[in-house]
């Protein structure tokens, strides 16, 4: 039998750091590619993590960035992903409309399975470049985010995991201090009961 492939993802999330700190946490960690996976890659609060800016300061340091919020992002634009099968409205808190989102389905969907599938492929290119990828959402704490919820419990959790036995993939979480914490299916509940998360 032979060995699975072993690959490793970063996730990061661009809380409020300058870019230059955000900038240093990303160059510890030999981050040659970032996978920007909001649904909206704006930010009021941090402009400097709006789309278009951070695209040209990582790229003017020799960083790709890559947009996937359409297919990874933590708002689905589609009602049969939600519990009650209803979009969220304007005024949902985030912490209402992280309850309402249904992790379980998104993992099923055949957007997010497109998604994750050119996610490996970009993480296997950069690895034989000799560099790491991270995919990056707005939340310091990836405990309250769904690159731990969702994309980084579909990648590690038995019960859950999308991809194939041949690939291991070990995700770590860069947290907010610089800290790294690697990702195993212990991190997660026995059953997946989301409303325990947030």
């Amino acid at each position: 039998m032979n060995e699975p492939e072993k690959l490793t993802l970063y996730t990061i999330g661009h809380s409020n750091h300058t870019s230059e700190e955000f900038l240093t946490l990303l160059q510890t960690y030999h981050i040659t590619v970032l996978v920007d996976v909001r649904s909206a890659p704006y930010s009021k609060f941090a402009p400097q993590f709006n789309k278009s800016e951070l695209q040209a300061f990582l790229e003017q340091r020799g960083i790709q960035y890559r947009y996937a919020g359409e297919y990874l992002g933590g708002r689905p634009k589609e009602a049969e992903l939600y519990k009650d099968d209803e979009l969220p409205d304007e005024d949902t808190t985030r912490a209402e409309f992280l309850k309402k989102v249904d992790y379980k389905a998104m993992m099923c969907h055949e957007k997010y399975l497109k998604g994750v599938t050119h996610l490996l492929t970009i993480v296997r290119q950069a690895t034989e470049l000799g560099g790491n990828v991270t995919i990056m959402c707005s939340e310091g704490n990836p405990l309250e985010c769904h690159r731990h919820h969702l994309i980084a419990r579909s990648l590690v959790d038995p019960k859950l995991k999308i991809i194939d036995n041949e690939v291991d993939i070990v995700v770590n979480h860069i947290e907010r201090d610089g800290n790294v914490t690697p990702i195993t299916a212990k991190n997660f509940p026995e059953e997946f009961i989301q409303e325990r998360l947030f």
